[in-house]
């Protein structure tokens, strides 16, 4: 199981790194508090969208790829895990 969970973490976090450079942003039209305007995708940290006024990055769609990350992680993982070359337990000594 030990190949199962590294495989995981590693490609949820190589995911996580890659949403967070490409995070999806938004803008909320003054006067409205539901209806929000995409702009486009750049890293959390940047300045790109700041022209724009209530540019901010869309959490609830950040949540949405994050939830794909861990499930294609998890279904990476697996295949590492079951498509191994040896089928017996990963302990060196038995």
């Amino acid at each position: 199981m030990k190949t199962f969970y590294r495989v995981t973490l590693l490609a949820f976090v190589v995911g996580l790194t890659i949403l967070c450079s490409l995070a999806p942003w938004t803008t909320t039209p003054s006067g409205s508090s539901a209806a929000h305007n995409a702009l486009g995708y750049a890293p959390i940290w940047s300045q790109r969208f700041v022209s724009f006024p209530g540019a901010r990055v869309d959490y609830g769609a950040f949540a949405m790829l994050a939830g794909v990350a861990a499930f294609f992680a998890i279904v990476l993982g697996g295949c590492a895990y079951f498509f191994r070359d040896d089928r017996g337990s990963e302990r060196a000594d038995v």
